[in-house]
């Protein structure tokens, strides 16, 4: 049985490019200046709360969406 490869095959390690984003980013990483790696911690912090903050919304919409579906079963 032969096995075809796929378009784009790489070759055996398929995440060779993610480890070369990797290289990439610890590269620049080191060439910042505190301020700037403050800066971009407190951006990736705020990206993340602002997910969370949407998640709790959209819990509380189908919470309340529960509610009204069983007051108007009850009635």
């Amino acid at each position: 049985m032969t096995h075809e490869r796929h378009e784009g095959y790489v070759g055996m390690q398929p995440d060779v490019g993610k480890r070369r984003d990797w290289m990439t980013k610890k590269m620049i990483w080191k060439q910042l200046d505190d301020e700037a790696k403050k800066q971009y911690l407190l951006r990736r912090l705020d990206e993340r709360i602002l997910k969370k903050e949407c998640k709790v919304r959209v819990a509380e919409h189908k919470m309340e969406t529960l509610r009204l579906l069983k007051k108007w079963i009850e009635q």
